[in-house]
């Protein structure tokens, strides 16, 4: 009788100690698993991750975020190709940005291969590209006197937006006027996407789910956490198994 209840007393007592244990495990499981049964109504497959500690750690590396600062706004292009001005997505940007201007209440935009024209607030007013006579791929954008200039080929090349022609040269004693590219600063940065959307929170509650966010430890882990599991069921039935022939056993 007292061996018995010795292996009761022992297998209780680390019992108790192998679920304390796993308790943290077992809730994150349950939570990222009901969670995954309810992706499409919490829309998980379609939002995507921001967080940079995250995007590092699946490798995402971080967009260098040069921009331009026109009209105390900040134009950039991030990395899947959208303009943004401040952190508004205005338009596509096909190509790197290489320069910008702002000239008459309009923000100039030059992609490598074409010319993007804004308003102030924002707003799209016109993309313009080799079928319009831009001579692409361009190399950079200055205000040349009263007018925009665009660097191509190796010279600058005056815009007649009007007329679209860009085969006139500034004038030699023009006032040229450059803004030079900066580094997009972090607050702006942090809100623009950076690179190609494809992590999404269902994939990183997967990879939670399974340990695989934690590399190979995490999916040790997870597996340790099956073996803890099963000495859990096992103990609980010997315990109860055990308490049942004592509670059976005749006097």
């Amino acid at each position: 009788m007292r061996r018995r209840q010795r292996i009761v007393g022992f297998l209780w007592r680390w019992h108790r100690r192998l679920g304390l244990a796993a308790a943290a495990l077992v809730l994150v499981l349950s939570v990222t698993g009901i969670a995954l049964n309810h992706t499409e109504g919490l829309g998980l497959d379609q939002r995507f991750v921001n967080a940079g500690l995250l995007r590092q750690l699946y490798g995402v590396a971080p967009h260098a975020g040069t921009a331009f600062r026109v009209n105390s706004r900040w134009l950039s292009r991030s990395p899947a190709g959208e303009l943004y001005l401040d952190t508004q997505a205005v338009a596509p940007c096909r190509g790197a940005l290489v320069g910008a201007a702002f000239l008459d209440e309009v923000i100039y935009a030059a992609c490598a291969q074409e010319l993007v024209l804004i308003t102030a607030q924002g707003e799209l007013l016109e993309s313009l590209g080799s079928a319009s006579g831009v001579p692409v791929p361009l190399t950079g954008l200055v205000i040349a006197g009263d007018a925009i200039a665009l660097g191509a080929a190796g010279r600058w090349h005056l815009a007649d937006l009007d007329a679209l022609r860009f085969d006139t040269p500034p004038e030699q004693d023009a006032a040229i006027l450059q803004a030079v590219p900066v580094e997009l600063p972090d607050a702006i940065r942090a809100q623009i996407p950076q690179g190609p959307q494809w992590l999404t929170w269902e994939r990183v509650l997967l990879d939670l789910h399974s340990g695989r966010l934690g590399g190979p430890l995490g999916v040790w882990l997870v597996d340790a956490l099956g073996v803890v599991l099963s000495l859990l069921a096992v103990s609980g039935f010997v315990i109860w198994w055990l308490r049942r022939r004592r509670h059976h056993t005749p006097s």
